[in-house]
C-alpha cells in the first residue's frame, strides 16, 4: 500500500469510545502522517467540530475526514454526520460498526460515508482512509471524485 507524504498528509477527526482501540488507530493514522484529533464520544465529536471551526471558519475546510464509530454515547456517529450533511458540510466520512445491518449500510450510504465492519484489520482501515484522501501516484495527488 502507497504511503501518504508530506509533513501533514491530513487532518481526520476521530470518534471512538474504546479508549484503547481510539489510541491504537490513532497512533496509528499519525504513523502514516496524518493529523489526527480524537474525540471519545459523541458530544466530544461535535465539540471538537465546533473548536475547529471556530478557529478555521469553514465547515468543510477543519478536517479533511471524519472517522466514527457508530454506537458511542451521546450521540451516534450517524446522527452527527445528518446533522453535519444537514448544515452543508461535505466533509468525507467513515463509520466504523461492530452492528452493520441493511439498514445502517443504507443510511450511511445516503450520507456518503464508507461502512467498515468491526473486527477489522488496520490496513482496512488504513486503505479506506486512502481511498477517501484520493490516490498519490509518483508524489502527484489525484482529486477524489
Amino acid at each position: 500500500m502507497p504511503e501518504p507524504s508530506g509533513p501533514s498528509a491530513g487532518r481526520v477527526l476521530l470518534a471512538e469510545d474504546d479508549r484503547e482501540f481510539r489510541r491504537l488507530i490513532a497512533k496509528t493514522l499519525r504513523n502514516d502522517g496524518y493529523e489526527v484529533v480524537e474525540a471519545d464520544d459523541g458530544v466530544a465529536l461535535l465539540e471538537q467540530y465546533a473548536s475547529a471551526l471556530l478557529a478555521d471558519g469553514d465547515l468543510n475546510d477543519v478536517f479533511d475526514l471524519i472517522v466514527t464509530d457508530v454506537r458511542m454515547p451521546g450521540w451516534t456517529g450517524l446522527t452527527i454526520l445528518d446533522g453535519l450533511r444537514s448544515a452543508g458540510c461535505n466533509t468525507p466520512a467513515i463509520v466504523m460498526t461492530a452492528f452493520g445491518s441493511d439498514a445502517l449500510r443504507a443510511g450511511a450510504s445516503r450520507l456518503g460515508a464508507v461502512v467498515i465492519d468491526k473486527p477489522f484489520d488496520l490496513d482496512e482501515l488504513r486503505q479506506a482512509i486512502f481511498a477517501q484522501f484520493g490516490r498519490r501516484d509518483s508524489g502527484v495527488f489525484i482529486e477524489r471524485e
